[in-house]
């Protein structure tokens, strides 16, 4: 009963927006069509739409717990966020060619109205965590946060983003006089930055938000250039689609549906949390392509319902003036206030949504009141008394465009020589390393640590980083090297079924997508594949032979692996804190028989040939592979 009594909340929500709407004529257009005001409500609604997001993603578990029918709501984020994207995009444009001299303080006042409330909702997110939860701040921590270099509020993403976003278009549409090449050139970065953001990957678990990554950062931004496009070419569009209005509408919200439906099946099937399986990019290419396209014709069906339907009444276009501020602070009321608070659904629900109105209620004219100071501080405008003084000011306008653009021309040729010298020096220093490599494993001894390849170890530094191995085995030039530390996790084989390590997935795993990028091609030339692949994981003969002792076998694993969620032991065999520095970790051995277990290394050394069910998640990951020396250059 409780979870069909959740469906009040966005029942509320739809009566909250559309509460005194007003419909157009037929053949008439709303005359608030896409106005600020307008503007305004529907972001209210929509982010009212992120809070509800949010508070289902919290008491459904991410869906995992569903509450049966609100859970559907887990999957409706990315289309609530690409409202605001559309809106910014539509607005920039459509300001641009309605407001004389709009580019002269565009970035004292856009920059402004988005930073100072972010930095305020951080700085009192600090406060939070550090009285409420006892987490210890340095003042270089502490300022990271506040300042949004490091994101301590996951919805911060989209400030970072945003202002990116403003930052380029005030560029390209100072430096290009041609407006269109300018906005072609911005629907361009716009599309990069969301392939930049795709190709980075996910956030790691237990970590604070990473700038452009995670798919928060990329599943709505395609509404960004809709904007841009839709103000560029406005009246077209409007008299498009105003003939035969209701057979458009229909088929744009058919569209949407059938999208936003195979939009959940992508997410629920092939999703962005597929980091360490060989079909990880492309998982996360089609859940991107799909939560494209659905928010995009979201997006468009919304415009189209206000093309007819004017919204207003009071409390929308309260929640709209203080949607900056409830957007920021309603995160730490779901996670950190409410969070670990025992209580029902429902009461969750009308905790967070009152205590983040009321939070926000209350910063808001603070907020606004300290951005009307500073704008008005960095916008003081000097005034032009005659013609002559015009023309000085454009002139002086001309010589700063020209400038700008020799500087772009020089800061292009600077990157394309950067880019060239950094070409040289990676290439000199992979040779120059390789070389070392092959000098280092031919003198070293059984048990030796050496570097051979690189691989993302640690989460602090950015890249991946060389790759530590010891020396198990020497056979004349042939030397098997097995990896010091666990570096990944999963499954032996993703199916609970008897498998050999032929067909078992961790062996292909292990052999293509991240893994396969471990070594150069210098590195490559001396591989010797076994069985057909480069990398293999020891039988239990050769661990045994290999490492004799229980205390050999132990491994660790890299922080990288841990917090991707690599089983990781924190006791010792007699019940203590594990006090060796590290988390230890069980590890995948070779299974040699067709079965539905596999063998293994417990965290403690022992080697165990059948207990793990081959579908047991989070095993470590030891790779071993062969060098032959011989064909060292």
């Amino acid at each position: 009963m409780e979870k069909n009594l959740l469906l009040l909340y966005p029942a509320l929500l739809l009566i909250l927006t559309f509460f005194g709407a007003k419909r157009a004529g037929k053949h008439e257009i709303s005359g608030e069509f896409l106005s600020l005001k307008q503007a305004k409500l529907i972001q209210a609604s929509a982010c009212l739409g992120i809070l509800l997001h949010h508070l289902t993603q919290s008491v459904t578990n991410y869906a995992f717990l569903p509450q049966m029918p609100i859970t559907i709501l887990n999957f409706c984020g990315f289309l609530f966020t690409a409202i605001f994207f559309f809106f910014s995009g539509y607005g920039l444009l459509t300001s641009l060619q309605n407001k004389p001299g709009y580019l002269s303080t565009f970035l004292q006042r856009r920059l402004v109205a988005v930073l100072v409330p972010f930095w305020i909702i951080n700085a009192l997110g600090v406060v939070l965590l550090a009285a409420g939860y006892g987490i210890s701040y340095t003042w270089k921590d502490a300022l990271s946060d506040i300042f949004g270099l490091t994101l301590v509020n996951s919805n911060g993403w989209f400030i970072i983003e945003i202002v990116v976003l403003y930052i380029v278009f005030f560029v390209l549409f100072s430096l290009f006089r041609n407006r269109d090449l300018a906005l072609v050139l911005l629907c361009i970065f716009t599309v990069f930055l969301i392939v930049f953001a795709s190709l980075r990957g996910h956030d790691v678990n237990g970590v604070k938000s990473s700038w452009f990554k995670g798919e928060w950062w990329y599943n709505s931004t395609i509404a960004f250039p809709f904007g841009l496009l839709f103000a560029r070419f406005r009246e077209r569009l409007i008299a498009f689609f105003n003939r035969r209005y209701p057979l458009k509408l229909l088929i744009v919200a058919s569209l949407f549906v059938v999208l936003f439906i195979l939009s959940v099946i992508t997410v629920s099937r092939y999703g962005y949390y597929h980091t360490m399986t060989i079909h990880a990019k492309r998982d996360e290419t089609i859940t991107l392509i799909s939560q494209s396209a659905a928010a995009t014709f979201f997006v468009l069906l919304v415009v189209l319902l206000n093309m007819k339907i004017t919204l207003g009444n009071r409390a929308l276009s309260y929640i709209g003036g203080i949607a900056m501020e409830l957007f920021l602070v309603h995160g730490y009321f779901v996670n950190q206030v409410f969070g670990e608070v025992r209580m029902n659904a429902m009461l969750r629900f009308a905790c967070v949504i009152a205590s983040s109105i009321a939070c926000a209620a209350v910063l808001s004219p603070l907020i606004r009141l300290l951005v009307k100071k500073i704008t008005g501080v960095l916008t003081k405008k000097r005034i032009v008394r005659d013609t002559l003084e015009g023309r000085r000011a454009e002139e002086k306008r001309e010589k700063t465009r020209k400038m700008i653009r020799t500087g772009a021309g020089i800061a292009v040729l600077g990157v394309c020589v950067f880019a060239l010298i950094s070409t040289f020096v990676w290439f000199f220093r992979i040779r120059y390393e390789y070389g070392e490599e092959m000098e280092t494993i031919r003198t070293a001894e059984v048990g030796d640590r050496v570097c051979f390849g690189y691989f993302d170890t640690d989460l602090i530094k950015p890249g991946r980083e060389r790759l530590s191995w010891i020396v198990a085995k020497k056979d004349g030039d042939r030397v098997c090297l097995l990896c010091e530390q666990g570096i990944s996790g999963s499954a032996y084989h993703k199916k609970h079924k008897e498998v050999t390590w032929e067909d078992a997935d961790i062996r292909s795993l292990i052999n293509s997508g991240e893994f396969a990028e471990i070594f150069s091609n210098y590195e490559m030339e001396v591989v010797c594949k076994k069985d057909g692949d480069v990398l293999t994981l020891l039988t239990p003969e050769e661990a045994a032979q290999m490492l004799p002792t229980d205390t050999e076998r132990e491994v660790s694993i890299t922080d990288v692996a841990m917090v991707r969620g690599t089983n990781a032991n924190t006791f010792s065999k007699d019940g203590h804190w594990d006090m060796k520095g590290y988390r230890s970790s069980w590890w995948w051995l070779k299974g040699e028989e067709k079965s539905v277990y596999a063998p293994y290394v417990t965290s403690d050394g022992e080697i165990i040939l059948e207990k793990k069910e081959v579908n047991r998640p989070n095993g470590a990951i030891r790779p071993v592979v062969w060098v032959d020396l011989s064909k060292a250059r």
